[in-house]
């Protein structure tokens, strides 16, 4: 099995972009709200045509999975709306996004990569005959999205690396299962995290409590905003030096099993 990492693609594709129904199938909504959104003013126009055709872009589709997101939480449209508006007016850069990824609790990495779309056949062929599993695998984990005969890469970087160790006899499954494992511990921990969250805020606030003031909405984005970074850097700063440590525990019993294979007396460290 070949794989090239996700770099090899770069160059020879487009980012992606979509029509309206495309827009609405990828944010699992429909045309008609869509068309809604954006005569509401939820979603900003397309300022892009391909013929009569309307073209849209990632930041649509951020945007419409935003909207999803506080309708799912019990705002209604009347709510976003204020909101959006609260947002583009009078707020600077840093607080208007603070506060989109604040609510919807989506706050990914801190230098986002540009996804971009693939044939499906041309990754196919790089993963190998019979390895459509994988792909299907790459998909459940959001690390690929199946759109039609192509595929979207979401996260090129992440990508680049699984190749980066397949090229150093690494299978790509189990690059995969690994991957699969830490996120699952990840999950865990952001679960544990919001749940704290949200147990502060009922605490001094009382149930369904909702932002109402500027005040209160720049609160409480610094607040999740300080608890994102306790929680990057707990994990990131935890992880190294677990890895460290088990890393020298475990190149200590390598070695002592190596020395007794090839007949080395050891003597205590």
């Amino acid at each position: 099995m070949s794989v090239l990492p996700a770099r090899a693609f770069k160059g020879l594709v487009e980012m992606v972009e979509y029509r309206i129904d495309e827009l609405a199938r990828a944010a699992g909504t429909t045309t008609r709200n869509v068309r809604a959104y954006v005569e509401r003013g939820l979603l900003p126009p397309s300022t892009k045509k391909d013929g009569r055709a309307l073209i849209y872009d990632d930041s649509h589709l951020e945007r419409l999975k935003i909207i999803d997101a506080l309708l799912q939480r019990g705002f209604t449209t009347a709510h976003i709306a204020d909101f959006i508006t609260s947002w583009e007016t009078g707020k600077n850069l840093t607080e208007i996004l603070g506060l989109q990824h604040a609510v919807t609790a989506t706050w990914g990495n801190s230098e986002p990569t540009e996804p971009f779309e693939v044939p499906r056949e041309l990754v196919e062929n790089f993963l190998g005959s019979g390895d459509t599993e994988l792909l299907q695998r790459l998909a459940e984990m959001g690390l690929v999205r199946l759109h039609g005969d192509n595929v979207v890469f979401t996260e090129p970087k992440l990508l680049d690396t699984f190749g980066d160790l397949h090229g150093y006899g690494f299978e790509l499954r189990r690059i995969i299962d690994l991957f699969a494992g830490i996120t699952e511990h990840v999950e865990d921990i952001a679960k544990m995290m919001i749940t704290e969250a949200k147990t502060q805020i009922t605490r001094q606030h009382g149930v369904g409590w909702l932002p109402e003031t500027d005040d209160d909405i720049a609160a409480l984005t610094a607040m999740l905003n300080d608890l994102r970074e306790l929680g990057v850097a707990s994990v990131q700063n935890r992880l190294a030096i677990a890895l460290d440590k088990t890393l020298k525990d475990e190149l200590g019993d390598y070695l002592a099993a190596a020395a007794a294979k090839h007949g080395v007396p050891t003597t205590p460290s």
